[in-house]
């Protein structure tokens, strides 16, 4: 497949054919989880309208942006992720919508609400379903209550039951359910449990996460206060294996990493991370990547509100990209795909020799059998993925 007339290193960048994504971020959340890192705060009322005001105000703001620079594009995906989008009222969420459409190009197959149990009911499900809500992603984390009071999840295994329940009688008949894997106390017989119920479930998608112990968070804090163990990175490589084999087994195909899906199923936004789409994100600590930038918003809602009110962008961290930094980012999130990374189109894609690039960059991973080759396709092997983060820091 090496092609001498291609460059070793890409120096174009792609075509934006494919469409993208928008991710809205939502900051609020009940309860502040052990483990969580991401941008979050305590729901509060007015800080829920300053929200809103300003989200509102910086999708204006980037359309304008985008017409100015002919850097515009076409959507078909909203994702609401968080904290906990589903403590807006419907109204909220309808508002954002509104506000999407009239000044973007975007036709939504997908639009995904993140929700934890014990936040919504039938009624405002009815209500997220009627505005266009069409796919809900239900942080269950875990069904053994001891686990979740660990956690510090706001919920009960009761009302994980419960809201599934109300789903379905609401009409919902795409949702995702989130397992954690590998938290202290949690034992590979326990995970089983909680996979075992779940499955039984049926939901059409299931994303397990192998814990992260970050920084900053009350779980790191505990851990290193030997009040907790730290994690088992055997017991949690035994735990993946279990949760792929008994996925599979179940019926759903391992299209990613951490993602497991019936026939048809896939999150349609989330491969669009995996495929060298662009994404714009916006709300506190969004992040996007429009082909030739990737940004991040401020975190704090304070220093949010005051850009955009000032009538600026609310861009925290700005990284040029060069279009070697965006072909390494493609194979790093392409590998990530169960299926692997078709090296023939990824060469046409960027002008590279994409195999020889392999060749100099992982060789060696491929002769210690954390890669493999199919034909054209490159991919990680079983053990590659428990290690992938080895392989991915060679691009880094």
């Amino acid at each position: 497949m090496s092609l001498p007339h291609r460059q070793s290193i890409p120096t174009r960048f792609p075509q934006e054919d494919n469409p993208g994504g928008i991710y809205v971020h939502v900051p609020f959340c009940r309860t502040r989880c052990s483990y969580c890192g991401f941008t979050s705060g305590i729901y509060d009322p007015d800080a829920k309208v300053r929200y809103i005001r300003s989200i509102l105000r910086e999708i204006e703001l980037y359309a304008h942006l985008a017409k100015r620079t002919a850097r515009e594009f076409f959507f078909n995906t909203v994702y609401f992720g968080g904290g906990t989008p589903s403590l807006l009222d419907p109204e909220d969420v309808s508002r954002i919508l509104v506000q999407i459409r009239s000044h973007l190009n975007v036709v939504p197959e997908e639009i995904t609400l993140e929700m934890n149990p014990g936040t919504v009911d039938r009624a405002r499900l009815s209500s997220l379903r009627r505005i266009g809500i069409n796919r809900v992603s239900l942080g269950i984390q875990s069904l053994l209550d001891s686990e979740l009071l660990l956690m510090g999840r706001s919920h009960a295994v009761a009302d994980a039951y419960a809201a599934f329940r109300d789903l379905r009688a609401a009409g919902f008949d795409n949702v995702s359910l989130d397992l954690i894997a590998g938290f202290p106390s949690q034992t590979l017989e326990s995970l089983k449990r909680s996979l075992d119920s779940i499955l039984d479930l049926r939901p059409e998608h299931v994303s397990v996460y192998l814990l992260e112990v970050k920084p900053g968070t009350r779980l790191h804090r505990l851990i290193d206060a030997g009040e907790l163990p730290g994690p088992d990175e055997d017991l949690a490589a035994d735990m993946y294996e279990t949760l792929c084999r008994d996925a599979k087994e179940a019926g759903y195909e391992h299209y990613e990493i951490s993602n497991f899906a019936l026939p048809g199923k896939q999150s349609i936004h989330n491969l669009k991370y995996w495929t060298d789409c662009v994404y714009i994100g916006f709300g506190p600590g969004a992040h996007s990547m429009d082909g030739r930038t990737r940004y991040a918003n401020f975190r704090d809602l304070t220093d949010f509100e005051k850009a955009v009110e000032a009538g600026d962008l609310p861009i925290e961290i700005k990284t040029k990209l060069t279009p070697e930094m965006r072909f390494k980012d493609a194979l790093i999130m392409g590998l990530r795909l169960v299926g692997g990374l078709n090296l023939e189109l990824i060469s046409e894609r960027y002008n590279v020799d994409a195999l020889q690039f392999i060749k100099k960059t992982v060789g060696d991973l491929l002769d210690q059998g954390l890669l493999r080759m199919q034909g054209e396709i490159l991919l990680l092997t079983d053990r590659g993925r428990l290690l992938s983060n080895m392989v991915f820091s060679r691009w880094v």
